[in-house]
């Protein structure tokens, strides 16, 4: 992919999609642009067969600070609803759906269709937290520090954190998240189930293309059904998910990969699967 980016970087390695959120001399806040270019190359990649995984991690000393605080205030180049002057023009769109861009990105790492890895070192808060947790799996290291901070600064939780945080650490402890908006270093982080795997300092990235590179192996379109089955269940009754179990399961046997995984097995030989 040729395509030029201003706030986040992407290269392919043995199959594995890296994007890096680039702006370092911010945290890696999230500004409209990085959240634009950041859900606009997701969804790109939902089509690009050559990608089978995908690693999300931050440049320089932290994962992602959150909002932009520039545009929080509602006084940046970009009108925010709520915040921004009351005679400042906001386009009727952005009215109905103020989130714009910062929730598309959240989307698009669940819509992707294919694995997410995040690699976190340093910050993961606010918003960036909720990038994180959209991830499939988190790997920190040890200078990672979470928080949903959003009521230190008096708003309300956004991008999506309502929904995942109580499906990853559980009611009691999203509320108390949320409501203190504390800080939470990395064994905290591991023990509440924030960070899945803690890694020595320097070691996220490493450990997560690791991970990443052992899923693109695999047959994507098994794999990827199968994420679409778990996220499709957290919605659905046992026999709805029996249903298009079958459904799907029928559709994915008749792939190449399907094939091959199976002949390998009785001819006692690894699988050598080329993603359809």
């Amino acid at each position: 992919m040729s395509k030029e980016f201003k706030t986040i970087q992407f290269r392919v390695e043995d199959n594995v999609g890296i994007i890096t959120l680039n702006r370092p001399e911010k945290y890696n806040a999230i500004s409209w642009d990085l959240a634009q270019e950041l859900a606009d190359l997701l969804r790109e990649l939902r089509y690009d067969d050559d990608v089978r995984a995908i690693v999300l991690h931050g440049a320089g000393k932290s994962f992602c600070a959150g909002a932009d605080a520039g545009f929080l205030s509602g006084d940046g180049d970009r009108p925010l609803p709520g915040t921004s002057d009351a005679s400042r023009p906001i386009p009727r769109w952005q009215r109905l759906y103020p989130g714009g861009p910062f929730f598309d990105a959240v989307r698009q790492l669940v819509n992707v269709g294919k694995p997410v890895i995040a690699a976190i070192h340093g910050h993961a808060v606010g918003g960036g937290l909720a990038y994180a947790l959209a991830c499939d799996r988190r790997f920190g290291d040890t200078t990672v520090k979470m928080s949903a901070i959003f009521t230190n600064i008096g708003v309300a939780p956004d991008c999506g954190i309502s929904w995942f945080l109580p499906r990853v650490v559980g009611h009691a402890n999203a509320l108390m998240m949320v409501e203190t908006a504390r800080i939470f270093k990395a064994e905290e982080c591991k023990q509440l189930g924030l960070v899945d795997e803690l890694v020595p300092e320097g070691k996220a990235l490493e450990t997560a293309l690791g991970y990443a590179r052992t899923i693109a192996k695999r047959a994507s379109a098994a794999v990827d059904m199968a994420r679409r089955m778990i996220y499709m269940s957290q919605d659905m009754s046992l026999e709805q998910m029996m249903e298009y179990e079958g459904q799907a399961g029928a559709a994915i046997a008749a792939t190449l990969d399907a094939k091959e995984g199976i002949n390998a097995f009785l001819e006692k030989r690894p699988p050598v699967y080329r993603g359809f």
